[in-house]
């Protein structure tokens, strides 16, 4: 399997690559606009079930869509409940 800077800078990978940046952009202005918002979602029981039903349909459509958005927000959800206490030696 060779590697080459070519094939890092195809354009299916920069598409790719753009894209991810996107949604990590847009992620991150909601999070700054309207920080109550990943709150809600995941920390109350409807918010989740929505989340839940989210990744059911996107699963339907396609699987590695679901699993993805899955993982996503695994991560989000353990970044919503990590404590703010300072670190103590």
């Amino acid at each position: 399997m060779s590697f080459s800077l070519e094939t890092l800078f195809s354009r299916k990978n920069i598409n790719l690559i753009v894209g991810l940046i996107t949604l990590l952009l847009f992620l991150w202005i909601v999070l700054f606009a309207i920080p109550s918002l990943f709150v809600n979602l995941f920390d109350t029981f409807l918010g989740n079930l929505i989340l839940i039903l989210f990744i059911l349909f996107a699963t339907i459509y396609d699987k590695n869509l679901g699993i993805g958005l899955a993982v996503v927000f695994i991560i989000l959800w353990r970044f919503s409940h990590m404590s703010s206490e300072p670190f103590i030696l």
